[in-house]
């Protein structure tokens, strides 16, 4: 079994490879498998577009977060602008992660 350390060092997995890898365990086409991830992340994105929870039991769930207002610096042009509350999407793994 690989460490912590082993795996963090590896390239990410891509839409690519998750298709792939998926069609390879089901033994499912790959254009198949592909167009089910796409219209999955579509919904997902959707969702949390919409201000809803996406939960996937035991895996976790796709919100999203407030950030408050706040002042930023803007270091080249010497000047201090508001940034607006605004929501960004976040994913909060499930406790047998």
């Amino acid at each position: 079994m690989s460490t912590f350390a082993e795996n963090y060092t590896k390239q990410p997995m891509t839409r690519a490879d998750l298709n792939q890898e998926i069609s390879r365990r089901n033994k499912i086409n790959a254009t198949e498998v592909s167009v089910i991830t796409e219209a999955l992340f579509e919904v997902i994105k959707d969702e949390i577009a919409k201000g809803n929870k996406v939960t996937f039991k035991g895996f976790g769930t796709f919100r999203t977060k407030r950030r408050a207002a706040k002042k930023v610096q803007l270091i080249k042009q010497k000047q201090t602008v508001d940034l607006a509350e605004h929501y960004i999407p976040a994913f909060l793994p499930s406790k047998f992660f």
